[in-house]
């Protein structure tokens, strides 16, 4: 078994390199406890928010600092707040300049997600979407939120595994389920690069265990993904009642899609949701 996962580079490190140009927009520089709490974000993340709150106490109206709140709120699984201050820097950030308003609309959906609030994930991905088709990490969240939906209410994958927290291992039902669950898997505020996998046997059990690491981090680390499936008989992993899914317009539209692109990654996600509607 060797299967690649490409996992995106994280948004906070493009997004603090962006900022660098936001002195066209605003009268001043960010406060420098703006800077500070980027400084302090891998190391002290307490210091981090609180660097923040001053930066937004002093500057009010950059949207910034609201939006490494929300990401620092979001990665410590506070969804609630994350959500807040993300939906403050969609608002402030009406320029959207160096795209860093799309970023947050990214950060929001995944935020929604983790919180497993998919209606909203859902809507607030159909907005983004409509507004930027062409980011791809908006289209890469809110396509995760449906699949999300999805797998949790008709496939039975652990609620528990949507969390950017790693575990000790997660039993998966497919090949993608685990691609999904690494996707959104955070340390130290960035995301996971898988540098190997093999197949294992632990137990009398079969493993799929992927080598990672992080961008700044590189000390190597495993994933453990139980396989509940027969090997000899379904090699990718369960085949799911898609159709069934798909064609009942009792369920939501955020899983009926989930359901379409479990079935096919490949179809167009705008053509498909008007078919739907």
């Amino acid at each position: 078994m060797n299967y690649k996962i490409k996992t995106p580079v994280t948004l906070t490190a493009i997004f603090t390199l962006l900022l660098f140009n936001l002195t066209c927009v605003f009268a001043q520089q960010p406060p420098v406890e703006f800077f500070n709490g980027l400084k302090a974000m891998p190391v002290n993340r307490a210091q981090a928010k609180n660097d923040m709150m001053i930066s937004i106490a002093k500057m009010p109206a950059f949207h910034g600092a609201y939006h490494f709140l929300g990401v620092l709120y979001s990665e410590d699984q506070q969804q609630d707040s994350a959500i807040y201050y993300l939906e403050k820097a969609v608002s402030l950030n009406t320029a959207n300049v160096n795209k860093t308003r799309e970023m947050s609309l990214a950060r929001l959906i995944e935020a929604y997600t983790f919180k497993q609030d998919f209606e909203k994930a859902y809507h607030t991905g159909l907005e983004a979407y409509g507004l930027y088709p062409e980011n791809k990490a908006i289209a890469m969240n809110f396509k995760d939120a449906c699949i999300w939906s999805y797998y949790i209410r008709h496939t039975g994958l652990n609620k528990s595994y949507l969390s950017p927290i790693i575990m000790d291992e997660y039993e998966v039902n497919s090949i993608p389920q685990e691609y999904l669950i690494t996707r959104k898997l955070i340390h130290n505020g960035e995301r996971l690069q898988v540098t190997g996998q093999s197949l294992k046997t632990i137990n009398k059990l079969n493993y799929d265990v992927l080598k990672c690491i992080t961008a700044t981090d590189k000390k190597e680390r495993e994933l453990k993904f139980k396989l509940s499936w027969d090997m000899n008989t379904e090699f990718g992993g369960k085949v799911f009642p898609t159709e069934i899914v798909i064609n009942n317009n009792r369920n939501a539209i955020y899983e009926r899609i989930g359901a379409l692109l479990v079935k096919d990654p490949r179809v167009d996600l705008k053509t498909e949701i008007e078919k739907l509607k």
